[in-house]
């Protein structure tokens, strides 16, 4: 929103991609965070085994939704396909890239 209340035009026609690469950037770096603070490989291609369940999954380790903190006493919410579970049902985690 701009001072005078009106709305900023997104120009795609114009070939700068900077907002787009800056926010690229800006997930990357949250991502090393969370990767850091809790040691979950998100965003990445793994193989993993839950608690819960007899089998093993393969695919990317996604974040439901990000952390509002990053402090690894908080549960981080994850999915795998369409699975969710939290970092504490993992059982093991290998990464596959």
């Amino acid at each position: 929103m701009n001072e005078d209340g009106s709305q900023g035009l997104l120009d795609f026609d114009s070939g700068h991609t900077h907002g787009f690469d800056n926010w690229r950037q800006q997930r990357e770096e949250r991502l090393q965070m969370v990767r850091g603070e809790w040691g979950v490989p998100v965003g990445r291609r793994v193989r993993l085994k839950l608690r819960e369940f007899n089998q093993e999954f393969t695919g990317i380790l996604m974040l439901v939704e990000e952390p509002l903190k990053i402090d690894r006493r908080l549960p981080l919410l994850l999915r795998i396909r369409n699975i969710p579970f939290t970092q504490a049902d993992i059982e093991h985690c290998s990464t596959l890239d």
